[in-house]
């Protein structure tokens, strides 16, 4: 992982987001695009943001984010509103961090290298000729 995490979840027409960053130990909520919560999150403990969503009346959400228990971990996020809960899935960031990575081409010697040079100079030449 990139050291970001997100999270999202559509709920009652509105589109929820969670941005985490452990790194800089900040965490946002956004609803609709908006930031509607931010806070600093704590070292050893779980984070918890409290918000609202804008409906008539507006409805109070907390978001509580669970601290990492190893670095390679991602931390679960949960979404509590109206007394239910709702378990947030976590979203790649990047097309990068979707697919699998590439494959690492094979090592080359200089003289394989020198080879396939040659062999594609020499077709490159014979067929300037005719």
């Amino acid at each position: 992982m990139a050291g970001h995490h997100r999270y999202h979840l559509d709920q009652d027409g509105h589109s929820i987001t969670v941005v985490h960053d452990p790194r800089r130990r900040r965490a946002e909520v956004w609803v609709d695009g908006k930031t509607v919560a931010a806070a600093r999150t704590p070292r050893h403990l779980a984070t918890v943001l409290d918000g609202e969503i804008p409906t008539l009346p507006p409805r109070r959400m907390v978001i509580r984010i669970g601290h990492l228990d190893d670095s390679g971990d991602v931390p679960l996020c949960v979404l509590e509103t109206d007394g239910d809960r709702y378990l947030m899935p976590h979203i790649a960031l990047t097309g990068q961090e979707r697919r699998p990575p590439e494959r690492t081409p094979p090592a080359r010697t200089p003289g394989e290298l020198l080879a396939r040079w040659r062999s594609r100079h020499r077709h490159g030449a014979s067929d300037r000729r005719t």
